[in-house]
């Protein structure tokens, strides 16, 4: 059953007007079809009318909307009209995304009790724009840590404790630079007049799918784009992907399946209270199997986990190494993904099909199995896969250590076995100079930070850019089977 929007008018309003937001189809361009009058609608808030069918979902955790100010940069005098309009067509468009998986869930979005209007809390920066530079991440810290402090003297104006999209006006200094970035669960993103529904699409500018592309960002959501057959041609470009461009000029634009999955988990999208504590961390284990069936095109993925929290689902992200330009955070957006219901006693079961990839030829890839939990916690292991003259292979059975993090440096590669100090020199690893690991999906290793399997250990069953706890420690390592 759909969930029942909030309506303004439980909150006694006085002005008067229908708005009714309609979101683009999936298979359509994402245009607004909504006649919405900005102007008509600002003329009304003044008028006093009684607003009645502003029609927009809150829950009893709804996201953080900030206009951050600098000193010397206004925000423009109707960004709370205008954006509310796009806000609740954001919030209309990810929801039928997430109907077409079945998912009944709404983005929270705060109510403004003087306007009936979606919330946006103005905070004043302390310093001017140039003090932000909009592509540094020191800058991100610095904003960061003012809303904090704003929201410290302030608590009641927010609502969650994790989920904040943060609004910068347009700069006027003339840097160039714009705030599109996600950083954890804040998501940045520039404010202009071009910043409406009624700007939709708009062939010279990126700004509004960049908008939600972030936010998706700050809503827990990883890159990834169309599979290559069942999706793209039918559905157009994936948010995750590039879809910030796509749905800015009015393409088609769409949600995966493991993005929707995500969002349903995420805290602010829940209609009702619960006791369940927004992601806490498990203590888990994954131990898959894969059977390549290169015939059939064919991952077949079965094996178990075990988690101390409830699991919600399975996903799966496969993510070329294409040209050479890595893996990982911002190296993602060609990842292809697979949600799978997990089994009764822990159990991992579906089928990766192949022919859904658009690299093959001598691709190296990372297939990650995350276990997505109730709570919206996603824990995430990576295993690693390689095609061959178009033949998927995996060194199910191998092990590759590296000097550097993110699998830079001296390599080495190792089969099961005991591997003392003079063992690991003899394959050209030195002594305490391992930082990342690649983990075969049958074997697991154990790290030594003494030779001959002596003092600290660590336990790795799955591929690690950076052995944090244990980087340049180990001397000596066991590799058996899982």
């Amino acid at each position: 059953m759909k969930q029942k929007p909030l309506r303004l008018s439980r909150f006694s309003k006085t002005v008067v007007l229908s708005l009714v937001l309609l979101s683009a189809a999936c298979s359509k361009p994402a245009v607004d079809s909504t006649n919405i009058n900005e102007s008509t609608l600002s003329n009304k808030l003044n008028e006093n009318a009684t607003l009645t069918n502003q029609e927009f979902v809150s829950n009893p955790v709804n996201l953080n909307i900030v206009m951050f100010v600098p000193t010397d940069n206004p925000a423009l005098s109707d960004y709370k009209t205008r954006l509310s309009a796009l806000f609740i067509h954001f919030q209309n468009w990810i929801h039928n995304e997430m109907s077409r998986y079945g998912y009944s869930t709404y983005l929270g979005l705060p109510v403004d009790q003087l306007t009936g209007l979606v919330k946006i809390i103005e905070i004043p920066a302390a310093g001017a724009q140039a003090d932000y530079p909009y592509s540094s991440a020191i800058s991100a810290g610095k904003i960061i840590n003012e809303i904090k402090a704003f929201r410290t003297n302030n608590p009641t104006q927010f609502s969650s404790n994790n989920h904040y999209l943060v609004l910068l006006p347009a700069r006027t200094d003339g840097d160039g630079s714009q705030p599109f970035y996600g950083y954890g669960k804040f998501c940045f993103a520039v404010d202009n007049s071009s910043m409406s529904v009624n700007g939709i699409p708009n062939p010279n500018s990126n700004y509004l799918g960049g908008m939600l592309h972030e936010l998706g960002h700050g809503l827990n959501l990883p890159h990834n784009r169309a599979k290559y057959i069942s999706e793209e041609p039918l559905l157009g470009t994936s948010l995750m992907g590039s879809g910030n461009y796509s749905f800015s000029k009015g393409e088609p634009t769409f949600l995966t399946e493991s993005d929707a999955a995500i969002l349903n988990r995420n805290e602010v999208f829940q209609s009702a209270s619960t006791s369940i504590t927004p992601y806490q961390v498990p203590t888990y284990t994954v131990q898959p199997q894969f059977n390549i069936d290169n015939n059939q095109q064919k991952i077949f993925l079965s094996g178990s986990y075990t988690s101390t929290l409830p699991v919600s689902d399975i996903l799966v992200y496969m993510d070329p190494n294409v040209n050479n330009e890595g893996t990982g955070v911002n190296k993602d957006y060609n990842a292809i993904t697979w949600r799978f219901t997990p089994q009764p006693g822990g159990g991992i079961q579906g089928a990766i099909d192949l022919s859904e990839l658009s690299f093959k030829g001598n691709t190296p890839y990372e297939l990650k199995v995350k276990l997505l939990l109730q709570n919206g916690h996603t824990t995430s292991n990576v295993y690693s896969f390689q095609y061959n003259n178009g033949q998927l292979t995996t060194n199910q059975d191998s092990v590759f250590t590296y000097s550097n993090a993110s699998y830079a440096g001296v390599k080495g590669s190792f089969s099961k076995g005991n591997y003392t100090t003079a063992d690991l020199l003899a394959k050209g690893v030195t002594d305490n100079s391992i930082s990342s690991i690649k983990v075969g999906a049958n074997v697991k290793v154990i790290l030594f930070n003494g030779n001959n399997f002596t003092g600290d250990s660590l336990i790795v069953t799955s591929s690690s850019t950076y052995l944090s706890t244990f980087n340049d420690k180990v001397s000596s390592m066991k590799i058996n089977n899982l």
